[in-house]
């Protein structure tokens, strides 16, 4: 299949801020620059969206690990294999031995922390349907997180659920240089066969 759009390599944009940007995904992030390279073709709403991608976590009950089971039911649910397949880094051992409880059709909630719980059927619905969540699910999660932190989750979810449709959008695939398979197939109907 023909690529939807290049991608930007580190060291070919003439904007060294974005080269730099570039390598980090490759060294840190997810370890693949895909992502990044697809936004770099619009350099100042990229550096502007890895910053505010960058500045999560902000709230203590809201941490790197809950917004990576977050993100990655985002993939679930939009079954986006370059979502599902790739990993945040500084978090993947972390998470690891609880990816299976957000990555199948059901969540396994008996898996989960009742905050972890929360998060991800906020990310399921905020994916699926946000005019169905109803008051008893937004007073469980009051129960669980402060004001500050709800208003974290929910603009991460957000973001998450807009990036993922750009990625879909693309089909972008993994690039050769990094840990990951390439050739993903969308949809991606199966995501825990693309974990490491």
């Amino acid at each position: 299949m023909p690529d939807r759009l290049s991608i930007v390599e580190p060291g070919e944009s003439a904007d060294q801020d974005v080269n730099a940007l570039l390598r980090e995904a490759t060294e840190d992030w997810y370890e693949d620059a895909a992502f990044f390279g697809a936004m770099a073709h619009q350099p100042a709403i990229f550096k502007r969206l890895v910053e505010t991608l960058g500045s999560f976590p902000q709230s203590d009950a809201v941490s790197s690990s809950l917004l990576e089971l977050v993100r990655l039911r985002v993939a679930t649910c939009h079954e986006c294999a370059y979502c599902g397949t790739v990993r945040t880094t500084d978090v993947r051992d972390e998470v690891a031995p609880k990816e299976a409880a957000v990555l199948g059709d059901e969540i396994d909630q008996a898996a989960l922390t009742r905050r972890e719980a929360l998060a991800v059927e906020l990310a399921d619905a905020m994916s699926r349907d946000p005019h169905r969540i109803t008051d008893e699910f937004f007073a469980d999660l009051h129960d669980e997180f402060a004001t500050d932190e709800l208003v974290e989750l929910l603009l991460f979810c957000s973001l998450e659920v807009g990036l993922d449709r750009f990625t879909i959008a693309l089909e972008l695939d993994t690039t050769e240089d990094s840990p990951y398979p390439t050739g993903l197939e969308y949809p991606l109907t199966d995501p825990q066969s693309r974990e490491q």
